[in-house]
């Protein structure tokens, strides 16, 4: 268990039973707490432009992230966007909505 908490990346152990299916990078990734996470899926959730699920949070900057969704499968359908917390809340970055065929590179 140390080495999981020593993790720059790693995310609480609520947040991993909370969202078992999303993966989590970034250097501030450990400053993310269940509610985030939770207000993240929901934007997704609701906006019909984005295609679900949310598959990947990666928190790069302190107040703002890049999120994955669609199946996490070569060449599935999928969107990118960018969301930022302003005042204890997660917006959408409206511009940032990118969907496409989602390709992996080794």
């Amino acid at each position: 268990m140390l080495g999981c908490q020593s993790d720059p990346y790693s995310v609480s152990n609520a947040i991993r039973f909370a969202f078992p299916s999303v993966g989590f990078a970034g250097r501030y990734t450990q400053q993310l707490n269940v509610s985030d996470v939770r207000q993240i899926v929901e934007l997704a959730r609701h906006d019909s432009r984005i295609v679900k699920p949310v598959h990947q949070i990666i928190l790069d900057h302190q107040d703002e992230a890049e999120v994955n969704s669609g199946p996490d499968v070569q060449g599935a359908l999928g969107t990118t966007f960018r969301v930022r917390k302003q005042n204890g809340r997660w917006i959408l970055l409206e511009k940032s909505i990118n969907t496409g065929q989602t390709f992996f590179t080794a």
